[in-house]
């Protein structure tokens, strides 16, 4: 049940705020019935003056959770109150690391879009700020850049990467396993989407050499807490059977070129569906795509003349 103290503070009513204080002081840190203190409703209303007052009799309410899991620096960023935001950093510094289902005060910062306030906590420089931007949440391992990237914010993308610790770790994978370019890649394109990938690009952030280095490796990311593990060189297989094909046709003596405008279309079509599937599809999806393909061609194989009269294409 809200005290006179909560209501006051989610008012703005000051004067009796500074009232209730200066006759009980323990209001500043009782509950209300979501285990909210004055604290957190008026940090979220933006009350600087009353955020003030109620510091100055209990700042240790800055660290108090309410029912939420959150502190009022949550609620200050959420709602955008930059100023409210600075005092309580400064009369609380570690609230900075206090998490909320795994999420930091600065993936806040991103998901509410609110720029002024990232650059304002990241200019403070408090401890270990810096560890902390690269820090990925629990929902989907993503970092406050793969955030940015997601939800197109160019202004956000462009000064995050202007910053070295950031830049430096660019190409840290979510927990699908995508890369900051990859998951532009993956995204609807616009006009924000295009000028994101021209900032990756000035960056330095690419994917043509990480994806090279996948495929030499025969390597794919699967979904969160499996890491990484090998994938077959299905690209092996299927130059394996095309070169069986184009073999039986040097040899056989039917009217071959006929049937190669056919099944040339064919052969042309699996590659680029098997290409196509690569990008849009989820690592398992893909997986079975392949398979399908691969049967395609095993059946292509299997429908030449020459396999039907003598059997000679394994």
């Amino acid at each position: 049940m809200e005290t006179p103290l909560h209501v006051s503070a989610l008012l703005g009513h000051l004067d009796f705020t500074k009232a209730l204080l200066s006759h009980k002081p323990k209001l500043a840190i009782e509950l209300d019935s979501f285990q909210s203190t004055p604290l957190h409703l008026a940090s979220a209303e933006g009350h600087i003056d009353i955020v003030k007052q109620l510091l100055q009799y209990c700042d240790d309410a800055c660290l108090v959770l309410d029912q939420e899991g959150r502190i009022p620096l949550h609620y200050a960023v959420i709602r955008g109150r930059l100023e409210v935001v600075a005092e309580l950093i400064r009369v609380k510094p570690e609230s900075l690391r206090i998490l909320d289902k795994g999420k930091t005060i600065f993936h806040f910062c991103v998901t509410h879009n609110h720029l002024e306030i990232l650059k304002s906590l990241i200019e403070l420089a408090i401890g270990d700020t810096y560890e902390l931007l690269n820090q990925r949440d629990m929902d989907g391992k993503n970092t406050i850049l793969h955030l940015a990237v997601m939800s197109k914010q160019v202004e956000t993308v462009r000064y995050l990467l202007s910053i070295p610790e950031i830049r430096e770790l660019s190409n840290m994978e979510n927990g699908m396993g995508y890369t900051v370019h990859e998951i532009l890649e993956q995204i609807p394109q616009d006009l924000k989407s295009l000028e994101i990938q021209v900032i990756l690009m000035n960056s330095g952030i690419n994917s043509t050499e990480r994806r090279e280095v996948k495929d030499r490796e025969g390597l794919t990311s699967t979904n969160v807490g499996q890491g990484m593990r090998p994938r077959k060189k299905w690209w092996k297989n299927i130059l394996k059977h095309v070169g069986k094909w184009f073999k039986y046709k040097f040899k056989y003596n039917g009217d071959w070129l006929e049937d190669m405008r056919g099944n040339l279309s064919l052969v042309a079509t699996v590659i680029s569906t098997i290409t196509f599937q690569a990008v849009i599809n989820p690592p398992g999806g893909f997986i079975q795509q392949v398979k399908t393909c691969m049967k395609m061609i095993k059946h292509l194989t299997s429908i030449c003349p020459r396999n039907r009269n003598e059997n000679a294409i394994g």
